[in-house]
């Protein structure tokens, strides 16, 4: 039975210009005129989210309503699969001599879904609007390296950046809304922040607030028409309700990790494309402790770790086996370095040339101290118990290294207690992860004085090369530093790189056509999806 919802069909006019700020939003509304929502084919494409605190994509706080909300507004600047930065609202860029600044010029071609033309204003009012926007939005972290934005022609901006980093032109990928329609106003309950303006594929047609909203392609949208009219977006209240809500096909598209493949691809009801997410997984060592100072037992150890093996019995084949802490589908990524691939006699030669022998031939290694005491080769893995791939990683490494005379013991702790340890260095190797950011900079986890640097990690020359790597000014040199920071990383072992795990988007068996999401963007080839009516 299609649902009936009760509207308030607010006229063209009064819904696109600027109104008074504080206006309260009526509960259920359409946003043009034409068409009602009952008279719409129920059988259309549907995505989900979270309840939206607010439609202002520079004020939302939820990762899931951005998601949506990136299909009504465009970036300034969007990034490809590898990570590099594309064209949307700024055509071309340059910096400045000292990397300090960078120049922009608008696309002259892009219109508001209210007919107004995007200029630079609108592209300083959104910065302006970030710095104002409450802590935890999804792009405040913008200002962590953007200091300034100043308008220099009608469709030409300036940035300003507090440092010469070689990631700036990273953090330029929020999106940009319409000053003029705004107009000052950071309320997110008001009309304007609940009634999207935006300039991408898709406008909003209509919103029911805490049950559904409706999107049809954008009239204004100054590229090709998207194959899909309209698209449903049903307001869900947490993950469960969307794996719930994907099962039982009320919703046709899932985003979740690949490895749950298995729940959804056998039975037949959708497709699966993968993308290389930003989760990294790692083996760390502890260097406040004398046992793993010495880098031929991290190089034992990093011998011994079944890589291969374990992207098939813990990734299930759903992740891309790494050799650096950078995503090896970024363009940073240096494939040439130090290679540790699976050899355990390898690693018993290592251990051996740096003198842990089985003296007694119980198949534990030890070796004589300088004050001539007996010491045993013995280390802990702390894990996170409550993370089954970890547990896995630990289990199997401990396997391992028992092969080659270590006598190990598996820390398995819950995660406070597990993070607590891991911050003040009481474990000899730790099996970790990173939510690694989209902008790259490797100095809080290696630098002497980094401030995610909890394994106690210090080297004049890597701090050197951190030092290159975040002040490199174009793709050239930027490449060049990250290959050599990446060498030397490698060389030293700090971290025993494992994997970044994939995530997916799984879709149902009614959609088709280009689906190739990204980190970056899930949706970003939307445009080109099909949608056949039929029983989902």
């Amino acid at each position: 039975m299609k649902k009936r919802i009760l509207l308030l069909l607010f006229a063209f006019c009064l819904c696109f210009c600027g109104c008074g700020k504080s206006e309260s939003q009526p509960e259920d509304f359409s946003a043009v005129g034409g068409e009602a929502v009952d008279k719409l084919d129920e059988n259309m494409l549907t995505l989900s989210m979270r309840i939206p605190e607010t439609l202002n994509p520079l004020l939302n706080r939820e990762e899931t309503v951005d998601r949506i909300l990136k299909l009504i507004y465009l970036p300034l600047l969007t990034f490809d699969d590898a990570g590099k930065a594309n064209p949307s609202v700024a055509e071309s860029w340059e910096f400045g001599a000292d990397g300090k600044t960078i120049t922009l010029q608008l696309n002259r071609g892009i219109l508001w879904q209210n007919g107004g033309k995007l200029t630079a204003d609108d592209v300083v009012y959104s910065f302006r609007t970030i710095q104002n926007a409450p802590d935890g939005s999804v792009y405040k972290n913008v200002l962590n390296y953007v200091s300034d934005c100043t308008k220099a022609g009608e469709y030409t901006v300036i940035f300003t950046f507090h440092e010469n980093f070689s990631s700036n032109l990273n953090a330029l990928c929020f999106p940009v809304i319409p000053a003029g329609y705004h107009n000052g106003d950071n309320d997110v309950k008001s009309t304007v922040n609940q009634v999207p303006v935006g300039n991408g594929i898709y406008a909003m047609h209509s919103h029911k607030q805490a049950s559904e909203l409706i999107l049809q392609a954008s009239a204004s949208y100054h590229g090709e028409k998207p194959l899909v009219s309209h698209i449903r977006v049903k307001i869900t209240s947490g993950e469960e309700t969307d794996i719930n809500a994907f099962e039982q096909r009320m919703t046709d598209v899932l985003v979740a990790e690949a490895t749950e493949a298995g729940k959804y691809v056998d039975e037949g009801i959708s497709g699966m494309y993968q993308y290389t997410s930003n989760n990294y997984d790692f083996i760390g060592f502890n260097f406040k402790k004398e046992l793993f100072q010495d880098k031929s037992l991290r190089q034992a150890v990093a011998y011994a770790l079944p890589k291969e093996n374990l992207m098939e019995s813990v990734y299930l084949n759903y992740g891309v086996i790494t050799n650096t802490p950078i995503n090896p589908k970024s363009w940073l990524y240096e494939e040439n370095v130090a290679l540790y691939d699976y050899n355990p006699s390898m690693a018993a030669t290592f251990l051996k040339n740096s003198g842990w022998t089985d003296t007694d031939g119980n198949g534990r290694l030890e070796k004589k101290s300088e004050d001539g005491q007996t010491k045993l080769l013995k280390a802990t893995i702390l894990v996170n118990k409550e993370n089954a791939a970890r547990r896995q990683i630990a289990s199997k490494l401990k396997e391992e290294l028992t092969a080659i005379g270590f006598d190990i013991t598996i820390d398995q702790q819950n995660f406070a207690a597990y993070q607590e340890k891991f911050i003040n260095g009481q474990y000899d190797m730790v099996v970790g992860g990173w939510n690694c950011s989209s902008i790259t900079d490797l100095t809080p986890f290696f630098g002497t004085a980094g401030s995610l640097n909890y394994i106690g990690y210090t080297s004049e020359e890597v701090d050197q090369l951190l030092a290159a790597a975040r002040t490199a000014i174009g793709e050239g040199q930027t490449l060049l530093a990250y290959s050599s920071l990446q060498k030397k990383l490698a060389e030293e072992l700090p971290y025993i790189s494992i994997a970044y795990r994939n995530k997916a988007v799984f879709a149902s068996k009614n959609v088709g056509g280009e689906i190739a999401p990204t980190e970056f963007d899930v949706f970003r080839t939307i445009g080109k999806w099909t949608y056949e009516k039929g029983e989902k």
